[in-house]
């Protein structure tokens, strides 16, 4: 099981992240103190914010911006340190999801985009929750996938199992002077407590429509926590992917489903139906 994960894992990351040196047509640069943070600008309609998960780059969105942008306008980005992205604090050893929130709310006011729908896979899941606990009025609809509101002991044990040099082959892609940046710190979340921890009374403060989703067999992540989160958030629903392991959306096989559950959620066909 754990060479498949380890297979699941590294093809995901080296496909999201192969083309990552491309700017594409649609892609630009936001400036925040100095750092580029690199996003691409989709069709039109109500936001529709697209964060990747740790070691993928907005690249991994591609078959969903082609269905989304056509009633969204969707804006994928680059996660800082990923990609295009710069890295924000080069002699940071932890990563900070906080620190990235911080950058995606400046991003949004200079965009001027005050109500915006999101998905997140992983890391981006969780700076979703973040953003959610910072302005809990600016979101109007949330998807999280495979996010965590803390770091459990069965996390810290698989990213202890796999190994800081699976790390160095998965950053590869994002090139030599990020390679040991990224790997270092995803390394580090062995050790890493505080970011992510949330709290009951904090996910209680959440305002948008939310769908938790999560795999049955994510080595990951305990299903305890979609359900906590699920249990602790207002207007939340909760889908659990059968064998989805940790992305389920990364699937190949599964983009076609993840794409008419995550529609019918954003345009609120669950909601009509209750």
């Amino acid at each position: 099981m754990r060479k498949f994960t380890i297979l699941i894992w590294g093809c995901i990351f080296f496909t999201a992240t192969s083309s990552q040196v491309k700017v594409n047509p649609n892609g630009k640069f936001f400036n925040y103190k100095g750092i580029k943070i690199y996003y691409e600008d989709t069709g039109s309609g109500e936001p529709l914010l697209l964060l990747h998960n740790y070691m993928g780059t907005a690249d991994q969105w591609k078959p969903y911006v082609e269905v989304y942008s056509k009633q969204f306008r969707t804006i994928a980005i680059d996660m800082m340190g990923h990609g295009r992205s710069d890295t924000y604090n080069k002699g940071a050893t932890f990563f900070k999801h906080g620190d990235y929130a911080k950058i995606i709310l400046a991003m949004l006011d200079s965009l001027q985009l005050n109500k915006v729908n999101a998905i997140g896979g992983s890391s981006g899941g969780m700076t979703l929750l973040h953003l959610n606990v910072m302005q809990p009025e600016r979101f109007k609809s949330v998807i999280t996938i495979g996010a965590q509101i803390y770091f459990s002991r069965q996390c810290r044990d698989w990213v202890t199992q796999l190994g800081l040099n699976t790390f160095m082959e998965w950053a590869k892609p994002h090139g030599a002077e990020k390679q040991k940046i990224l790997a270092t710190q995803f390394w580090q979340m062995r050790d890493q407590y505080g970011d992510p921890s949330f709290t009951a009374d904090m996910l209680g403060t959440m305002r948008a429509n939310w769908l938790v989703v999560q795999g049955d067999n994510d080595e990951a992540l305990p299903l305890q926590q979609a359900l906590d989160m699920h249990q602790s958030i207002p207007n939340s629903r909760l889908w659990i992917v059968p064998n989805g392991g940790h992305l389920p959306y990364l699937i190949p096989d599964f983009q076609s489903e993840f794409l008419r559950v995550s529609l019918e959620f954003l345009n609120g066909n669950w909601d009509k139906n209750d």
